[in-house]
């Protein structure tokens, strides 16, 4: 699936994902040149003990989708520690909010034009929470959503077997036609590498290693202009509730996209999403 239904037309967009499992993450040695020519040009691997600001902007002022949660910089909501990244959802109110969470942004910082994106996650379960791993067009404040182009490379709504992908753009946004629902082969509370691959000519996505999907621009320009030949920016973000999830789960009560259950699950404590490393390659 793609994103939420309902979603205004300029609102920025989002994505999501799943579940927290036990388990240290494997460490996987950064290499230079790579099988097919593939070259990494940047990595996060998350080794230090905060957030790297050379590398991030942590997000607090997106108010979107009907999302339920206001993020925060508070090292409650967003913390690196034993080599990874943690974003982390809490019953918790803030500005008028039910829940605080976390959201980290690489623009202005690293953006990449075509190339190999690249993040093993973990994910928490629980119907409604919507973590994602996505990426955004870098003229999104001159040109808007969704010209700027949106590539949603993992989200999810809840559910331990499925992650969704995406595509965004003028012409297919909101409930758009390009995307895609896969089941990866564990849990996705288990670590899982998801990627994505750009060029002008195509896009594909790769669940640890696999293609899952891939979007050509012909098949995009049947439904509007393609917007991925420019430098875009990596999120990460854990919302909680709002359009897509609500559209999957069609809970409005106790809170927009959260069931009761899921809002319990979270007064008896954090939920959290983990991201082992982040990588970018070209091709050479």
């Amino acid at each position: 699936m793609a994103t939420s239904t309902g979603r205004a037309a300029t609102a920025w967009a989002l994505v999501a994902g799943l579940t927290a499992c036990a388990g240290a993450p494997k460490r996987a040695e950064a290499v230079a040149p790579t099988e097919g020519g593939w070259v990494q040009v940047w990595s996060d691997e998350f080794d230090g003990t905060a957030v790297d600001a050379s590398n991030w902007r942590i997000q607090t002022d997106v108010h979107v989708n009907n999302e339920q949660q206001q993020y925060t910089t508070s090292p409650d909501n967003v913390s690196v520690s034993g080599g990874t990244l943690k974003l982390t959802a809490r019953m918790q109110t803030a500005n008028g909010y039910p829940f605080t969470s976390g959201r980290v942004e690489s623009a202005g910082k690293r953006e990449f034009k075509h190339g190999r994106v690249e993040a093993r996650i973990k994910l928490p379960v629980g119907v409604g929470l919507w973590p994602a791993f996505w990426m955004l067009g870098n003229d999104i404040h001159s040109v808007g959503w969704p010209a700027c182009g949106e590539l949603d490379i993992m989200e999810n709504v809840g559910y331990g077997d499925w992650v969704s992908v995406a595509l965004h753009g003028p012409g297919y946004s909101g409930n758009t036609p390009i995307n895609g629902r896969f089941f990866p082969r564990t849990p996705v509370s288990d670590w899982h590498e998801y990627g994505v691959e750009t060029s002008p000519e195509a896009i594909h996505w790769y669940i640890d290693g696999e293609r899952v999907k891939t979007s050509t621009r012909e098949e995009v320009e049947r439904h509007g202009a393609w917007a991925y030949d420019k430098p875009l920016f990596i999120i990460f973000n854990f919302a909680v509730g709002g359009g897509y999830p609500e559209g999957v789960n069609k809970a409005k009560e106790p809170y927009f996209g959260v069931p009761q259950a899921t809002a319990d699950l979270l007064r008896q404590g954090p939920r959290t999403m983990e991201v082992d490393w982040v990588r970018v390659s070209e091709k050479r």
